[in-house]
């Protein structure tokens, strides 16, 4: 710790030698302001977009720059800046333009959806700031996200977006769509993804669907979509280098390089981190290795290949009062091809292949006392899909898009039921999506997407097929060039998971669950009202209003075996808040309040589900030290007491005690510095060393520290 006083002692005497470069981008018409516009340094590789009211802001070294600013409709802005020491303050003033295939980016996979819907963005900055320890962590702070784990490294991940998913722990969380780069990346036995693989410190930004988006995404999107969006653009020769470590014996290393050559673009990023744990075999030790390489040439065509190599070896800590002995070892590939190119003018395609494979083992530690032995399982699951897109942009005013995928998965799992061979799916879809700027400020967006998907267990026994329409209407109103107003309309639908279908498995703490191949495919219509209102450059929020209507609603309820049912229904109603505030330069103080109310229709209790979720940060930034301090709050949430011996049997059907959890505030520290080429935090999370859970019985930790050391060569 000395070490430490003495880094923060120097850091005390350094000056800081970034300067913010900010600015607004407008039609050069109507003075109005252009959202979602894409900032570029081309000598750093820096970039940025333009927020709902064509605000933008970048930290940068002073200099001499190239800073490029597109997007679709307007022609390209090309200009040199001089960055000095002084806050530089920009005006890029667009002018319109028929589109053309150039001035088209398109993101992985699955390309930003044409509409207005409710989406979050975390940028680099932001996520950097936060000095979490993975992407779970991060995805704790978002209004209207729910997250819940047994340790931040863990291998179980419940996630939810307003109360879409996890309808009671246990669940499979596959509601919400979990993208990298626009790739799909679940498990396919499970429909959850590998929490472990996802490569945090490669992150450019986040972006999160908050509605059910089954109208582009196809049936896994009912409650969302988050796309995670690496850097594999290239930088000129940059390398950074990060190590960190803390409490509980953690240590983590991790070295970027991305270079640029002409056309071509080429990176890698290896990390490994090992930890103790906060408790009893809660400990982890992650490697991973992603590479990409990128082409692109002044016609418009882009290529794109990447691959990400994982390996993870996870303890599995169990409940505080029933410990666990089980340990899991997961070794996990992506491999993800992306082509975009021109035909004519104002028509483009664009064609993408991926290949997920994951294999995992799960075996008892070797101290495991006779009678907590469960023996090795094994989880083999492979995902291959294709998917074509065409993009029309020729008109000034309507972006017009159709596409169509197909994917083939299959599982071969010890915990199936031993019946069935190696179940497989085989998923196809086709949509159609649609822009359109009707002028005056109105915008009208609209969407329709058809799904078939094949579940075939093996064997002799019945293949079953679901099918489904799912559409989206929005419209959205810009009231003088920068307040939003948008209503939106959507649909989403899942199909069942492989588990819910064919799972037969008695878990460590006795209780036995089985799938059902009977159950239902689940559908959701949801209504969002959002308003936007930035008063000025240093105070801006917003506000959204949304119901959801689940059908179907499938969960595992507690029977004799536990049995995969569908609920009659569940209904939704919520808002979110969210603000930005500069009161003077120093500080910035930002925060959202998520309010969340559920209910069964059968009159089941909603469980895990807060009714109020908060969170507010204060930044202070100086010549000294960069100062950031956030609380994290939320209310009781009920669940059922599965570990009690107190329960009864109601028409066959287990009733356990109902509990809460109570009512939890979090808080964290942030120390930052930056010196040239070095940046050093330290973080302090659970400051007040409070006790509390996120799901019953699993105590997360108490008070802890990391100090992170990051060179940028």
């Amino acid at each position: 710790m000395n070490r430490l006083y003495i880094f923060i002692l120097l850091i005390h005497f350094t000056q800081s030698w970034a300067t913010t470069i900010s600015g607004f981008v407008k039609d050069s018409d109507t003075d109005k302001s252009i959202p979602n516009a894409n900032i570029f340094i081309k000598e750093t590789g820096q970039g940025t977009i333009s927020n709902p009211y064509g605000y933008f802001e970048m930290e940068m070294i002073p200099g001499d720059y190239t800073l490029t600013t597109s997007v679709i409709g307007f022609e390209t802005d090309t200009r040199e800046i001089m960055v000095t020491d002084e806050v530089l303050e920009l005006e890029v003033r667009l002018e319109t333009t028929i589109l053309e295939f150039s001035k088209i980016q398109v993101e992985g996979l699955f390309t930003t959806r044409l509409g207005y819907e409710s989406v979050d963005v975390i940028y680099n900055e932001k996520i950097k700031s936060m000095e979490k320890e993975s992407i779970t962590d991060v995805l704790r702070t978002l209004p209207g996200v729910d997250v819940q784990f047994a340790h931040p490294n863990g291998r179980n991940v419940n996630l939810s977006i307003r109360g879409s998913s996890d309808y009671k722990p246990g669940g499979y969380n596959n509601r919400v769509l979990l993208l990298l780069d626009g790739f799909p990346i679940q498990i396919p036995n499970s429909g959850a993804p590998d929490w472990n693989s996802l490569p945090l410190e490669s992150i450019q930004r986040i972006e999160v669907d908050n509605s059910p988006a089954s109208a582009q995404y196809g049936h896994n999107s009912m409650g969302g979509v988050i796309n995670l969006i690496t850097d594999y653009k290239g930088k000129d020769k940059n390398t950074f280098l990060r190590f960190s470590g803390g409490t509980y014996s953690t240590g983590q290393t991790s070295i970027t390089h991305g270079n640029e050559k002409g056309n071509w673009a080429y990176g890698v990023n290896a990390m490994t981190r090992s930890s103790e744990g906060h408790r009893f075999n809660a400990d982890d030790k992650i490697t991973r290795l992603r590479t990409y390489l990128r082409y692109g040439d002044n016609k418009g065509r882009t290529y794109r290949l990447s691959h990400i190599l994982s390996y993870s070896d996870i303890g599995h800590p169990g409940f505080a009062s029933i410990p666990s002995f089980r340990r899991s070892q997961r070794l996990s590939q992506y491999v993800q091809g992306h082509g975009f190119y021109p035909i004519g003018s104002g028509l483009s395609m664009s064609h993408s292949v991926f290949f997920n494979k994951f294999d995992t083992h799960y075996d008892d530690r070797n101290d495991a006392p006779e009678d907590k032995i469960e023996g090795e399982r094994d989880y083999d699951d492979i995902t291959v899909g294709f998917r074509s897109e065409m993009l029309v942009t020729k008109w000034a005013r309507w972006i017009f898009m159709a596409g169509t995928d197909v994917d083939w998965s299959q599982s071969q799992v010890s915990v199936f039921n031993p019946i069935y061979d190696s179940p497989e799916q085989l998923s196809l879809g086709g949509f159609v999506q649609s822009k359109y700027s009707i002028g005056n400020g109105w915008n009208f967006g609209t969407g329709l997407r058809y799904d078939y998907r094949s579940s075939d267990p093996g064997g002799n026994f019945q293949k079953r097929i679901y099918t489904n329409w799912s559409p989206k209407v929005n419209l959205m109103y810009t009231m003088q060039g920068k307040r939003a107003f948008t209503l939106a309309y959507s649909e989403g639908f899942r199909a069942p998971s492989l588990s819910e279908l064919y799972l037969k498995h008695t878990s460590s703490y006795g209780l036995t669950l089985q799938g059902n191949p009977s159950v239902l495919p689940e559908k959701v219509q949801a209504y969002e009202v959002m308003y936007e209102h930035p008063h000025s450059e240093s105070w801006v929020w917003s506000v959204s209003v949304f119901h959801n209507r689940y059908e179907n609603m499938i969960d595992f309820v507690y029977n004799v075996p536990v049995l995969a049912v569908n609920r009659e229904g569940v209904t939704g109603t919520g808002s979110e808040y969210q603000f930005k505030w500069e009161p003077f330069d120093p500080i910035n103080i930002n925060g959202s309040y998520a309010y969340l109310d559920m209910s069964d229709r059968s009159g089941d209790p909603i469980l895990y589900r807060s009714r109020h979720r908060g969170q507010l940060y204060a930044d202070f930034s100086s010549h000294i030290l960069d100062v950031r301090l956030g609380v994290q709050g939320w209310t009781e949430q009920a669940y059922e007491d599965f570990l009690s011996h107190d329960y009864q049997f109601i028409n066959g059907k287990i009733v356990f005690p109902l509990r809460k959890l109570p009512t939890t505030i979090i808080s964290d520290l942030i120390l930052s510095r930056e010196i040239g080429m070095y940046r050093g935090s330290l973080r302090i999370s659970n400051l007040f060393h409070m006790e509390y859970e996120l799901i019953q019985d699993f105590p997360m930790p108490g008070r802890a520290w990391q100090f992170t050391l990051t060179k940028t060569l």
